[in-house]
């Protein structure tokens, strides 16, 4: 199990906060080898059974974009980067 990359960086945050650890993306790196086999048999079922988070602002925007429908001209695009903002400071998908 030595032999194993250090698992992405948002497996070592998930695994850290299931554990009630420190959030410190670098004291979970360099200290991923040495934790314990249960950490790390918790970081390899994250990886191998979950996704990655998406990005709030890629849903924001792609929700504004489904608001709107087809996009035509310039005056539409704008609106829909104005709509994504506004869903962001409105809290989407939190």
């Amino acid at each position: 199990m030595t032999d194993k990359q250090t698992p992405p960086d948002w497996v070592l945050l998930e695994a850290a906060k299931r554990s009630g650890w420190n959030y410190n993306l670098a004291w979970l790196r360099a200290g991923y080898h040495s934790a314990s086999d249960s950490f790390r048999a918790l970081c390899d079922m994250i990886e191998r059974y979950e996704h990655p988070p998406v990005d709030r602002k890629l849903l924001c925007a792609r929700e504004a974009w489904e608001q709107l429908g087809d996009v035509t001209d310039e005056v539409d695009s704008n609106w829909v980067a104005v709509r994504a903002i506004e869903l962001w400071e409105e809290g989407f998908g939190r």
